[in-house]
């Protein structure tokens, strides 16, 4: 009588699923996104006689329309970032999540910031904030990015001391900007302002860890039959 193999015992590993804390970040990127725009607003319960009214109207909200796309692109580069981050992360644990937890935190209030750079075109206090929150986020970045490096267990074998060297020279690359607005402020608040459309171009630069990130094939694909 035949009997069937014994399948060996699968090695345990320390760590949670990573797919909720991915979910939760989605919704709350998501979120954060469709919030910016609510601060583009003409007032209520006005009718414009004509065209020349209304689209002095949208001129006048220029300040409004250019923070609201700095900080769209400015949000979507901080989820591509979280998103390279997490390409190499296997498992969590409750430090790691709440890492990620705080960085959350500061997501959710760049819509309140970029309210208040709309709002303030010749305060500040506004642009410091907004880019005091940049920073943090890039923190929150390097603390990740520092606790995955002493946890090599959560990640996967491609997240080498090598990556984890790259990806943090691209956050510190998103800190120069925040970093020259908040000092050009205190000369022009408009410059400073826009100073933050040179993130466009920092973004199409995808960088040498671009290289490092792969997935595997499907298993239709030549080569890759069973």
């Amino acid at each position: 009588m035949s009997t069937l193999p014994i399948e060996p015992t699968p090695k345990r590993v320390r760590g949670f699923e990573k797919n909720r804390l991915e979910a939760l970040a989605d919704g709350i990127f998501a979120v954060a996104l469709t919030l910016l725009v609510l601060d583009i607003k003409v007032p209520e319960k006005v009718i414009f006689a004509n065209n020349d009214e209304l689209w002095r109207r949208l001129v006048e909200l220029e300040r409004h329309f250019a923070i609201y796309v700095i900080s769209f692109v400015v949000i979507g580069m901080y989820w591509i970032s979280h998103h390279i981050q997490f390409h190499f992360i296997r498992y969590t644990d409750r430090r790691l999540i709440w890492i990620n937890l705080f960085y959350l935190l500061l997501i959710s209030f760049v819509p309140f910031t970029t309210d208040l750079v709309g709002d303030h075109e010749d305060l500040i206090l506004p642009i410091e904030i907004y880019g005091i929150t940049l920073l943090a986020l890039s923190g929150f970045s390097f603390l990740h990015l520092d606790y995955l490096s002493r946890h090599p267990y959560l990640t996967t074998r491609e997240c080498t001391p090598e990556v984890i060297s790259l990806i943090k020279r691209r956050v510190l690359l998103f800190t120069i900007i925040p970093v020259t607005s908040m000092v050009i402020a205190f000369w022009s608040t408009r410059v400073a302002l826009y100073i933050y459309l040179l993130l466009v171009l920092a973004h199409f630069y995808t960088g040498p860890v671009d290289e490092r990130i792969h997935t595997t094939p499907p298993l239709d694909e030549p080569g890759n039959e069973p």
